[in-house]
């Protein structure tokens, strides 16, 4: 695996659609799951990848949350 995926076991992913019309794009928020507050947070800030713009989302309006970084990440290996 590339070094520069920096990947870590200890950041929990969040996803959501990009509110923007006709936009749509997959939005990834991460953070980590050694927080100090054992609350989750109600809120989560995104950057859209594909038309730049950021906003906010509940955590009720999102598609997953507390996933691994580690499961987005696809391991391939090359024969």
């Amino acid at each position: 695996m590339p070094p520069e995926w920096n990947v870590s076991d200890d950041e929990l992913a969040a996803g959501t659609i990009c509110p923007t019309p006709d936009c749509g794009a997959l939005a990834v928020a991460y953070r980590s799951s050694n927080g100090t507050s054992v609350e989750r947070p109600r809120f989560f800030e995104f950057t859209c990848p594909r038309c730049g713009i950021q906003f906010t989302v509940a955590e009720t309006e999102l598609i997953f949350q507390s996933v691994p970084k580690s499961w987005l990440l696809a391991k391939i290996q090359v024969a």
